[in-house]
């Protein structure tokens, strides 16, 4: 878990490293944008294992998390 953790970390702050780069004249309220996404994914696969089961929770846990790395690889930052 501590490995997994350390993992967790390090992309969470390279989510957080890119804000600056956005858009510099907005960068709180980029960061906001940001914060509020993490809240709002937390709400909603909280919502996903109450309402199913174990396994299919998970399935579409991972099918969101890789579909939003496959659209990522289509982000453009310039910088």
């Amino acid at each position: 878990m501590v490995f997994f953790s350390m993992f967790v970390q390090a992309a969470e702050g390279s989510t957080y490293g890119i804000v600056p780069y956005v858009n510099p004249p907005a960068t709180g309220s980029i960061a906001g944008i940001v914060g509020a996404g993490g809240n709002t994914g937390a709400v909603c696969f909280g919502l996903g294992f109450r309402q199913l089961e174990s396994k299919p929770a998970f399935y579409l846990m991972g099918g969101c998390i890789i579909a939003s790395g496959v659209i990522s690889l289509f982000i453009c930052i310039k910088g």
